[in-house]
């Protein structure tokens, strides 16, 4: 994966993240007032991880069903031994499947961070973080709801596990920061 690949690729879902955001926001803005504005980071980061895991999307009629390598991994925390062996060995693709790990965990702490600012309850964080990565997981096992005939993606239960602690994560940081800041007000 070279960087102006990955520049494409993050740019991407960046920009669709801000094409289904910013009408979103500006619906309910319309509807609710001003303050669905403050909205708008935590919607761009959701969306963004969103359409980070499922794309690239394939061409249609190129997807030959089943994707053999496309089986769900359904064994937990297999993510340490990945962990484990990337950054022991010099290997490529384990320390790019390390980094893989690293930064579905940032992006998800960084939602949990941005849930916090317009959330104080655990459980919220708890349906959210529980409830993000499912919706991502599923969408992948079943090729997108169907809109393709096999999965595309690959399902991985260790992306559940991660997904969530990474939300859990982010929020109870956050919260533990502007419960700091308050105090110090």
């Amino acid at each position: 994966m070279t960087a102006p690949f990955l520049a494409v690729y993050l740019g991407g879902a960046f920009l669709l993240a801000l094409a289904v955001a910013l009408p979103a926001t500006g619906a309910a803005s319309l509807l609710a007032g001003r303050a669905a504005w403050r909205w708008l980071p935590f919607l761009i980061a959701t969306f963004f991880f969103i359409f980070l895991t499922q794309h690239p999307f394939p061409a249609p009629g190129s997807l030959h069903c089943p994707v053999p390598y496309m089986q769900p991994k359904l064994q937990p925390f297999d993510f340490l031994h990945i962990l484990g062996e990337g950054l022991a060995s010099p290997s490529p693709w384990l320390g790019k499947q390390a980094a893989a790990i690293g930064m579905n965990f940032a992006i998800c702490a960084m939602i949990g961070a941005l849930l916090a600012r317009h959330s104080r309850s655990l459980f919220t964080a708890i349906l959210f973080g529980l409830g993000l990565p499912l919706l991502v997981e599923l969408s992948q096992l079943t090729g997108l709801f169907g809109i393709y005939p096999c999965a595309y993606r690959l399902f991985d239960v260790d992306d559940l596990i991660l997904n969530f602690a990474g939300i859990l994560s982010g929020f109870l940081a956050a919260r533990a920061f502007l419960r700091a800041r308050a105090t110090k007000a």
